[in-house]
């Protein structure tokens, strides 16, 4: 359990950390990130052991009923009255690699999850995408860069943030753009 939250953390940090990680690496320039996160609290209204469903009630008195995966964990320690709270966090990391690298775009995913148990009814899980394209045309005039990814598809993409329009003519073809999605999801209980 301690392995996978420390995982989670690492997964959650990701974004925020992601310029300096890749300004570490000389031949990597960050060009842009996005980090969100939303936080939500419900109050357990009652919970199906048997169906592993739980039915929540929100802010507002609206209740809605939520099959919980069997992968989360055990509902062992959920009673009506407690309250779930909620933080999703979905961020993304794009670099450039100075380098011109000949080899095909790739793409990989990792992810893990803590579980709740009948002593701890906390969960926790991350995915994390890390997507390799490819430079493949610069049209300067047109302030547009096509990438191809790693099945092969090409997209053509307008830069319209004058700042990055400056550097096109620093980019070459075959350069790599490192893409890090990142998504977390934890809940916590709070006993009544």
């Amino acid at each position: 359990m301690k392995q996978i939250q420390t995982m989670f953390k690492s997964a959650a940090a990701v974004s925020v950390l992601a310029f300096s990680a890749f300004a570490a690496h000389a031949d990597t320039l960050p060009l842009s990130g996005n980090f969100q996160a939303d936080h939500f609290s419900a109050k357990v209204v009652s919970v199906d052991q048997k169906n592993h469903e739980v039915v929540l009630s929100g802010s507002e008195g609206n209740e809605v009923t939520v099959t919980v995966p069997e992968q989360a964990g055990d509902l062992a320690n959920l009673k009506a009255g407690d309250i779930v709270d909620t933080t999703v966090t979905h961020s993304v990391a794009v670099a450039l690699d100075t380098n011109v690298d000949k080899s095909a775009p790739t793409a990989s995913s990792t992810k893990g999850a803590a579980p709740a148990t009948k002593g701890d009814p906390q969960h926790e899980a991350f995915r994390q995408v890390n997507v390799e394209l490819k430079i493949k045309h610069i049209d300067l005039k047109k302030n547009e860069v096509t990438f191809e990814g790693p099945k092969g598809g090409q997209k053509t993409v307008m830069v319209d943030n004058p700042d990055i329009q400056a550097h096109l003519k620093d980019l070459k073809v075959n350069q790599s753009v490192r893409v890090t999605y990142t998504d977390t999801l934890k809940i916590e209980v709070r006993k009544s």
